[in-house]
């Protein structure tokens, strides 16, 4: 059988990677993933405090010492509910690989410079690589069902969610060939930009390990490192490592790219995927099949061995799967190459560990920051190969210490991901087409312009710019501000202005501080006009907005900046349903059962069965602002009830912002519409909470219909 490939030798179908965003193990952004890959950083440790300690079953009699090594990310049970419009209730019951993913999303665009009004509505594709349903495992074991839990566990909602969200009008899917899903889904994607199906796209892989039972199930099938190290292709190779996180690109057609002025981290030249095909027995790789993807994706590139620099291997570290890939790149590439120009090789996995479903996304970002910065990565934990395995024989070379891409200009890069149902991809990279700079920019005065749903998110995205380590080689001051302006805009609001990196940074300084304009002190003395109609326009932004004035005031010619410091999300822990500890007992014969949510519920209103009648505590009111002041004060304990606010909790309703913008879903509203029915006696229909879509429509609303009942 053929492998289905996809390729770009007609330069019009060309695939650019024009976005980056990860949360990967000692990784929260790909600027941080490359120091680490470049500094030999192994950010594989022992399992955080609480996690892997709840089961939903005993431990196998067959695992007599639990894994507790792993590639762990920080602050899973975190989300920044707010600003994607999720309440709590939803939010409790929600995949937090759902809730990751949308943030990683955010920050890819972001890091494109794109915004997110700027993609509502659009064809652009969503494709999501996973497998793992340890939350759904976990949600359904704690015997706390939830009506949110329907669609929060789903896996099709990975995708559907980020569809949702940003109004993606594309295709969108979620891929799931085992640990091969995320470079399949990316397969996926370049296929579906080439068709027409999509004018861009969102690709991601996620994968989250929050149950110890399935780190015992595969310690029992025999996958697992016993010391928790990935050792690819080395002669101590024992297995592999299990870890966690996320990635996401985006994608363009590279014409379109090119016009946008896009950033471009490198070309997808070509992919191709295949099956192993009952080959070998089901989970053991076959050196035929792999060998196969791999022709297959360099005829879709239109490439040969003699131009790849690098192949980024999938390389798990076991016994039996590494040199049946060693073999497989020998046979494909090395045999292909003049005898001492071995092509060099290595794995993510040796640094992280290995994320299954979100490892082919993994090394597929490794790739792009590699052509981007024409640099090979380490491989760690490499010093000898297994005597039967000659890799010098196989042409093929570890890359064990950082080095210089060898092939700056034709060269291309290979990246390798095998599913253990058989599924291979393999997906052929190539250089950036646009030169960088090769003459530091010259200074020129800019305003830099920063925004957030909060003050406080505004000082802390100073913050973050000032620690940031610009390309000063690269980038001018005006870049960046052009891209800064490409951002979503808040209410909140600052403006920097300056001309050169110092005059910047301090003005970020003032920012963090608490300013919300900032100007070099050597400027208050200038008459220059054209630096006091910057200052007038940084001024207006920052106290009246008006983006479109900067943009203008910023000119044509600048360069998006990659890898800026993207939103600073304002995060609440949401932990999740803990595994239930004992059976759930049946409700007495003739009760109805009651709900985890309901019980809360009723926890959070002690006393509510001896309060006055609603109704009657509204007819005593001595005025009417009191009485729609007891309307508006039921209205909204009851909203944040639905919404898994209870009394302990800060939130607060604004009485002006539709139900909808908070997060509230129509099922939410029809539950709503119930509990106001119940707590007035009024016949409110279903349709009155639509009708009057905010807390202050829905309080006249409710207000008159209990003056109606007065007669």
């Amino acid at each position: 059988m053929t492998p289905t490939a996809a390729g770009d030798r007609d330069a019009g179908t060309a695939v650019a990677v024009v976005g980056l965003s990860c949360r990967l193990p000692g990784a929260a952004h790909p600027g941080q993933l490359w120091h680490n890959l470049m500094s030999g950083t192994d950010s594989v440790g022992e399992a955080p405090e609480g996690r892997w300690e709840a089961r939903i079953a005993p431990a196998p009699a067959g695992v007599d010492r639990p894994i507790r090594h792993g590639g762990f990310i920080d602050g899973i049970a975190e989300f920044d509910a707010a600003l994607f419009g999720v309440s709590r209730r939803e939010a409790e019951h929600t995949d937090p690989q759902q809730r990751l993913l949308l943030e990683l999303a955010w920050e890819c665009l972001e890091d494109a410079a794109i915004r997110t009004s700027d993609v509502r509505g659009r064809q652009w594709g969503v494709y999501v690589g996973a497998c793992a349903d340890d939350f759904r495992l976990r949600y359904f074991a704690s015997g706390r069902l939830d009506r949110y839990g329907h669609m929060g566990t789903s896996r099709a909602l990975l995708a559907g969610r980020l569809s949702h969200h940003f109004g993606l009008c594309g295709p969108s899917e979620v891929v799931d060939t085992g640990q091969s899903s995320s470079l399949a889904a990316l397969h996926r994607a370049v296929s579906a930009l080439r068709l027409g199906e999509c004018e861009a796209a969102l690709v991601a892989g996620v994968n989250l390990n929050l149950l110890p039972d399935v780190t015992d199930q595969i310690q029992l099938w025999g996958g697992l490192s016993v010391d928790g190290r990935c050792r690819t292709l080395d002669e101590s190779a024992n297995g592999y490592v299990r870890a966690e996180g996320g990635g996401c690109v985006v994608l363009k057609p590279l014409e379109a790219a090119l016009r946008d002025g896009d950033h471009v981290y490198c070309v997808i030249a070509g992919s191709a995927v295949n099956n192993d095909g009952g080959r070998a027995e089901l989970g053991v790789p076959s050196q035929a099949a792999q060998r196969a993807v791999i022709e297959a994706a360099h005829r879709a590139a239109g490439v040969t061995p003699a131009d790849v620099a690098y192949v980024e291997l999938h390389g798990t570290g076991t016994p039996v799967g590494d040199p049946v890939e060693a073999r497989a790149v020998g046979e494909a590439i090395g045999s292909g190459r003049p005898p001492g120009d071995p092509v060099r090789v290595g794995s993510v996995k040796t640094n992280i560990g290995h994320l299954e479903s979100a490892a082919g996304i993994a090394g597929f970002i490794k790739t792009c920051l590699a052509l981007s910065h024409g640099k090979l990565p380490p491989s760690l934990h490499h010093r000898r190969a297994p005597a039967d395995l000659p890799l010098d024989e196989l042409n093929l070379r570890v890359v064990t210490r950082p080095e210089e891409f060898p092939r700056p200009h034709r060269g291309v890069v290979g990246v390798s991901s095998f599913g253990m149902g058989g599924s291979n991809v393999h997906v052929v990279a190539r250089p950036s087409p646009v030169e960088r700079r090769r003459e530091p920019p010259g200074a020129v005065d800019t305003v830099w312009c920063l925004s957030g749903r909060s003050r406080e998110a505004v000082r802390a995205s100073a913050a973050a710019l000032l620690d940031h380590p610009f390309p000063e080689d690269r980038a001018s001051v005006a870049d960046v501000a052009w891209t800064l302006s490409h951002r979503e805009q808040w209410r909140h609001r600052a403006a920097v202005v300056g001309g050169d990196w110092a005059q910047l940074r301090e003005g970020l300084a003032k920012v963090a501080d608490g300013h919300d304009l900032a100007v070099p002190a050597s400027w208050l003395q200038d008459t220059a006009p054209a630096r006091s109609a910057l200052v007038a326009v940084a001024g207006a932004y920052a106290y009246a907005g008006g983006i479109a004035d900067v943009r203008q005031r910023l000119g044509q010619g600048l360069r998006k900046v990659p890898g800026l410091p993207t939103y600073p999300f304002e995060r609440e822990t949401f932990p999740g349903p803990p595994p239930r500890t004992v059976p759930a007992l049946d409700p007495p014969s003739g009760s109805p059962a009651v709900s985890g949510r309901e019980a809360d519920a009723e926890a959070a209103s002690p006393g509510a069965d001896v309060a006055p009648p609603f109704a009657e505590r509204w007819a005593q009111a001595a005025t009417g602002p009191g009485r729609q002041w007891l309307v508006r004060s039921l209205l909204e304990r009851e909203l944040l009830v639905v919404m898994g606010e209870f009394d302990d909790s800060p939130a607060r309703v604004d009485p002006a912002e539709t139900f909808r913008d908070m997060g509230v879903d129509s099922m939410s509203l029809i539950e709503f519409q119930g509990r106001i029915v119940d707590a007035t006696n009024l016949e409110i229909p279903e349709t009155a909470l639509f009708d009057h879509p905010t807390i202050n429509e829905l309080t006249a609303y409710v207000d008159a219909e209990l003056e109606a009942t007065r007669g």
